[in-house]
């Protein structure tokens, strides 16, 4: 399901609407209260209106911040992010200021993804650079590129690595090396912490890349110094 919120002027009727729906084959809704999320629909914000999520479902609230102040879109996923944990993907596009930069905090705390697109590639470069300087950002590409991206990983998810079973000897193997690059580049020691949550981690990222097995992450990262900030 995607929920598309974006800054709308609280007076003005929105047509995001009706240019979604001559874009794609799902329906498109503008959001009313407790609207149940359905898998392949698009929801939009309605002018004048906060937006969050409980239990799969869409709430409305009256804004509280004076207008010019408000930040929709942090509103929105810090909501996504304690509802859905770590299936939460947030997605920045073109648009002004810092909003969404605070609530891709929260789903990255969840174990959520997070896509941006390129600045380059944006109209409004200003929300897409803010999410990239908090270094928050899984993957940073062109628009038409995020698709692709976001399907394959969902793909790459589904077919599972399963962090419940137990480590085979190479796995735990590769796991210790990456507790020996990440105390190399940052000086933390995670062997002393839980190894299910670092592997489950590790799997998040290992998605993100399409690698299948732990000793390929270990190379990923011996050649991607940024991926272990990442990680």
């Amino acid at each position: 399901a995607f929920v598309v919120v974006q800054h709308l002027d609280p007076t003005h009727k929105g047509v995001m609407v009706e240019l979604l729906q001559r874009a794609t084959g799902m329906p498109v809704y503008q959001v009313r209260d407790r609207m149940k999320v359905e898998p392949n629909c698009v929801y939009v914000i309605p002018p004048n209106a906060d937006l969050s999520i409980l239990h799969d479902v869409l709430y409305l609230l009256e804004p509280t911040a004076a207008r010019g102040l408000r930040l929709p879109i942090d509103f929105f996923f810090r909501s996504l992010a304690h509802d859905r944990q770590d299936q939460s993907i947030g997605v920045i596009l073109s648009g002004m200021g810092s909003d969404g930069t605070l609530g891709l905090r929260a789903i990255k705390e969840k174990v959520g993804l997070v896509f941006v697109q390129t600045p380059s590639s944006a109209k409004f470069d200003g929300m897409p650079r803010s999410a990239i300087d908090s270094g928050l950002a899984d993957i940073i590409a062109p628009v038409e590129e995020l698709p692709d991206r976001i399907i394959a990983y969902i793909k790459h998810a589904r077919q599972g690595l399963h962090s419940n079973m137990p480590l085979e000897d190479k796995a735990h193997s590769a796991l210790e090396k990456v507790f020996i690059i990440l105390r190399a580049q940052t000086g933390h020691d995670f062997s002393l912490y839980k190894k299910s949550t670092v592997y489950r981690r590790i799997e998040r990222r290992m998605g993100i890349h399409q690698i299948n097995r732990i000793i390929h992450y270990v190379r990923f990262l011996q050649e991607n110094p940024q991926e272990t900030k990442l990680l």
